[in-house]
């Protein structure tokens, strides 16, 4: 039975819509991916041309193109999609040679020194891709050379003097023992390049074997389970390795390589110690292991994937042409949903293993999948739902982030620019070192475009603040800034400042969002929220489980109220039409979130029942503007008496929520103790006739 999801952030009156998928062969899931067109897209064609997210791009149809040539499966998936690969790759290779410097080394830039790291990447990848395009040896065994006479200390480490600026595509590597990943990486591009170049490099055979010494005197030192997988898997390549009991020891339940808070770098690490167990093979290890990468269903495409993308696939590929699966498949497959009245049945062979199976339902339901037969499939279940954007500060675990909006009005516009503001972020590291290699993600508020001007002298001379940034164009106007950083402080802010331009009105502008991480602890993230001030007067809405709503002079002020206020006119009101509640509440708890105030109250009497069932006793949520919370100045453990009308009911799955609005009457009704004091024992008195007088009698009609 699969349950089902848990989605309580779901935004309230919109629909779910759940896709359900089974296909045979798992692992040919994570071949098509790669192959696709629309998942290709956003990995090539949209690169700004470094020498590094060139590397990105091209990578992914190398390695699908040589595992589906090694097992006969393109006619599976469209042989078509073969030739799509191949000038992928050409266009890829062509242009990484606008990198190449004089020496055969490689740079995101040619202006920027190479990089040891990044220039044995394209050997590792440029080796795997000359078996399907032409590529000259020397560009291969160039770069080999450079990196065994420019990099390689007489010890054998390989040394970084230029890291990457994507430092998100070295995956795990970046961390403790930085040496001894960094020398077993190199040493495992060197390897797989040997035959290509062994007649060419004299030296080649020598500096593998000083870099295997090395890592070897080091191996039963190793603490990192990423560091030990990754070693483990360059020694089994040069023969140096076959006792399995170090890297089994490092492993968390013998089916996993892993550390907190690094989801990618456990799926690279993990896809290295298997490729060392099937190096040494130690096949009757490696079930476990597969069956726990299968699980995480990750087949990449997202920042910071690079590294743990192409791991995974080809470890993956490489068990799968390792260890034949002579089991027949013959499965059927029944899913019952419901309000469907019979099951939908599937029957899965072995020539037609590739061909996906869907399925839909419009509601987030439980329902049921039953299998008979031989062979194994995957179910891959997918809920698509808006879901509201909400800030969560314990998230923020290594960075301080501030963001701030203000208004231009004196910086000269664009032409077209309707009006300009001033975007400042302010960033600092949560620890005792700096944090290198930091990236800030703007999404840009609707209808707005950051000045490039100003973002090219932050980028620029002596001073400059950043290393360099990138616009990103969204389908929907809301387009995404990012900005890469050296360094980040961890003694004090570090804040920069741009301009953005409107340049076409929206009737509501949402909340845009700021994330800064670092590259090699990506889940480590902080986000915040920003907006024009309220003053502007472009956000003024409430939002509520992602819903906004016009709140023009909605704040509630009682001064604005004729005449004194007595029992009558409390009734009068409380009786207007489309009044839906009186209750006495005590506040208890209050949260800012976005751009509105949470005010949680417990509901202690219900003076007039509404559309809420049976609320007393209980707590619900009185949800404001933010710039109503000085107006309104409730004050925490005090009680109140406060009423609404129903179109200011908010549903939500199992509550209602109630807006605070220009409708909504609040009142501080004074507590026992305060009863007896003389300043306060009329308006007791009256609230008690008040309470008396609804609750008998009710509203006259």
């Amino acid at each position: 039975k699969v349950k089902a999801a848990d989605i309580d952030d779901m935004v309230p009156d919109t629909e779910s819509e759940t896709k359900i998928r089974i296909q045979g062969n798992p692992v040919t899931i994570i071949v098509e991916n790669p192959i696709d067109g629309a998942n290709l897209k956003h990995l090539i064609v949209t690169q700004s041309g470094s020498g590094e997210e060139n590397m990105i791009g091209m990578t992914p149809p190398v390695i699908a193109t040589i595992y589906l040539d090694s097992t006969k499966q393109w006619e599976r998936i469209g042989l078509q999609r073969r030739a799509e690969a191949i000038k992928l790759i050409t266009r890829g290779y062509t242009q990484q040679m606008v990198y190449k410097k004089p020496d055969f080394s490689y740079a995101a830039f040619n202006s920027r020194p190479s990089s040891t790291w990044l220039t044995a990447y394209v050997v590792k990848v440029f080796a795997m891709a000359q078996k399907l395009v032409s590529i000259e040896n020397q560009v291969i065994c160039g770069a080999v050379k450079w990196l065994i006479l420019e990099k390689q200390k007489l010890d054998g480490v390989f040394q970084e003097d230029a890291p990457v600026i994507h430092g998100e595509m070295v995956g795990g590597y970046k961390g403790a023992e930085p040496d001894v990943s960094l020398t077993a990486f190199v040493l495992i591009a060197l390897e797989e390049a040997k035959d290509i170049c062994k007649d060419t490099v004299n030296s080649l055979e020598g500096s593998i074997s000083k870099a295997a010494d090395y890592l070897a005197q080091r191996y039963q030192s190793l603490t990192r389970p990423y560091t030990v997988a990754l070693t483990s898997y360059a020694l089994a390549m040069v023969g140096k390795l076959n006792n399995e009991k170090a890297l089994m020891r490092a492993s968390n339940e013998r089916n996993r390589w892993e550390e907190p808070n690094t989801r990618t770098v456990n799926i690279e690490g993990t896809s290295y110690a298997l490729l060392a167990l099937l190096k040494m093979k130690k096949y009757e290890l490696t079930g476990p292991i597969v069956r726990w990468l299968r699980e995480q269903n990750y087949y990449g495409g997202g920042t910071g994937s690079t590294q743990a993308t192409i791991m995974v696939f080809q470890a993956l590929a490489q068990y799968w042409m390792v260890i034949p699966q002579h089991q027949d498949l013959n499965l059927i497959v029944s899913i019952l949903l419901p309000h469907h009245a019979s099951p939908i049945k599937y029957r899965i062979l072995n020539q037609n293993a590739l061909v996906a199976r869907t399925a839909e339902l419009k509601w987030n339901e439980h329902f049921t999948v039953k299998a008979e037969g031989t062979g194994q499939a995957t179910l891959t279940v997918m809920i698509i739902y808006n879901a509201k954007l909400q800030e969560d500060e314990s998230q923020c675990k290594k960075f301080d982030l501030r963001v701030s909006v203000k208004e231009a009005r004196d910086a000269k516009k664009p032409e077209g620019a309707m009006r300009s503001v001033y975007i400042k972020i302010c960033v600092r590291v949560l620890g005792v070192v700096d944090a290198t290699m930091s990236i800030i993600d703007v999404s840009m508020l609707t209808g707005f475009s950051p000045d490039v001007e100003d973002l090219k002298r932050l980028s620029q001379g002596v001073n400059r603040y950043i290393s360099k940034f990138e616009i990103n164009k969204a389908p929907s106007d809301r387009g995404n800034l990012m900005i890469y950083l050296d360094k980040v402080s961890h003694r004090e802010e570090e804040c920069l400042q741009f301009k953005a331009h409107q340049f076409f009105k929206v009737g509501l502008i949402q909340p845009a969002s700021v994330t800064v991480y670092d590259y090699y602890t990506i889940d480590d993230r902080c986000t915040k929220f920003y907006h024009p001030s309220n003053q502007s007067g472009l956000f003024n809405k409430i939002c509520h489980e992602g819903i906004c709503r016009c709140v023009e002079e909605s704040c509630f002020m009682q001064q604005t109220i004729e005449g004194p206020i007595t029992v009558n006119k409390r009734m009068e009101e409380a009786c207007e039409p489309g009044v839906d509640y009186v209750y006495k509440t005590r506040l208890v708890r209050t949260e800012e979130v976005g751009g509105s105030y949470y005010y949680t109250m417990e509901i202690l009497e219900v003076i007039k029942e509404g559309t809420d069932e049976n609320p007393q006793g209980k707590t619900r949520q009185f949800i404001s503007h933010i710039k109503c919370r000085e107006t309104l100045r409730l004050e925490l453990n005090k009680n109140y008496l406060i009423w609404g009308l129903n179109t200011d009911l908010w549903p939500r799955k199992a509550e209602l929520s109630y807006i605070i609005g220009q409708d909504t009457w609040i009142e501080k009704w004074p507590n026992e103790d305060e009863c007896q004091e003389p300043d306060f024992q009329n308006l007791c008195q009256e609230f008690l006739q008040f309470s008396e007088a609804m609750t008998m009698f009710g509203c006259p009609t």
